[in-house]
C-alpha cells in the first residue's frame, strides 16, 4: 500500500504544473468500464487512482490532455478476480504500473462536445486513439473555487493491447468479451485553485440537516446546486 502510494504521488507531481494548468481533481471524479461476459452478462469496474491535467487555447479549446491510471487500482468488487487483472494474463501491473494518454491535438464539434487525438499506452503498445467528449462552462462551487466538467465514454479492443486471456465456450464463443465499454466524469481545477477536500467533509447531524432544509425552503435551490444537479442529470 505505502509503495502503491509513493508511486502515485510520483506521477501525479511528473507534470511540471503551470499556472495556467488545470487538474483532475478525484473528489468528484470517476473511471469506469464494463465487459461483457458469458455473452449475457457484464462484469463492472473501475480504477480508483488516477490522475490528469490539461491547458485551455486563447479559443478556450483544451489542449495538451494528459491522463495516467494505477493499474493496481482496478477494482470489480472482488479481490481474486483483481489479482488475475494485474497479473500477467492481463495488465502485467508489476512491469506496467500505468495506463496513459496523450493527446496530439483537439477539436470542438459543437457548443460543448470535443475529440481528442491522441496516443493510448497500455503495457507496451502504444495506439493512435481517438476520446470524445463533454466540457462545461466554468461553475463556482460553494467556497468560491473555479470548476469546469468532463463527461466522456468509448470502447477499445482489449486484444489491441495484448489483454489477451480468455476461455472457449461452445462453439466460437467466448468466456469475456473483447470490446471494453469506459465512460466517467472528471472534475477539473485550475492547479492553484483546487476545492480543498477537507471541505467537502462537514460535519453530518441531524440538527444541520433540518437547518439545511429550512434554509433550502426558505431561499430555493441555491444557482451553483441547481448548475450541478442540471451537470449530472445531463442537461
Amino acid at each position: 500500500m505505502i509503495r502503491h502510494s509513493l508511486l502515485l504521488l510520483t506521477f501525479c507531481f511528473s507534470f511540471q504544473l503551470n499556472a495556467s494548468d488545470w487538474v483532475i481533481n478525484k473528489d468528484h471524479s470517476e473511471i469506469l468500464f464494463k465487459v461483457g461476459y458469458l455473452n449475457v452478462s457484464e462484469v463492472n469496474g473501475r480504477f480508483k487512482e488516477f490522475s490528469g491535467k490539461l491547458d485551455f487555447d486563447n479559443n478556450k479549446v483544451p489542449q495538451n490532455i494528459q491522463i495516467l491510471i494505477l493499474t493496481t487500482s482496478i477494482d470489480t468488487g472482488h479481490k481474486m478476480r483483481d489479482n488475475h487483472l494485474q497479473a500477467n494474463d492481463f495488465f502485467e501491473s508489476k512491469q506496467y504500473s500505468e495506463i496513459s494518454f496523450k493527446s496530439t491535438s483537439v477539436k470542438k464539434n459543437n457548443s460543448n462536445e470535443y475529440e481528442a487525438t491522441g496516443l493510448l499506452t497500455i503495457k507496451k503498445t502504444t495506439k493512435p486513439f481517438i476520446l470524445k467528449f463533454t466540457l462545461t462552462d466554468s461553475v463556482t462551487d460553494t467556497w468560491g473555487y473555479e470548476n469546469k466538467f468532463v463527461k466522456f465514454d468509448s470502447k477499445l479492443r482489449r486484444k489491441e493491447y495484448s489483454l489477451n486471456w480468455n476461455k472457449n465456450l461452445d462453439g466460437s464463443k467466448y468466456l469475456v468479451s473483447d470490446d471494453v465499454y469506459f465512460w466517467g466524469a472528471f472534475q477539473i481545477q485550475p492547479s492553484e485553485g483546487q476545492t480543498p477536500t477537507s471541505k467537502h467533509m462537514l460535519p453530518d447531524t441531524e440538527y444541520i440537516r433540518e437547518r439545511e432544509d429550512e434554509l433550502r425552503k426558505s431561499k430555493g435551490e441555491s444557482a451553483f446546486s441547481k448548475k450541478l444537479r442540471n451537470l449530472i442529470n445531463g442537461k
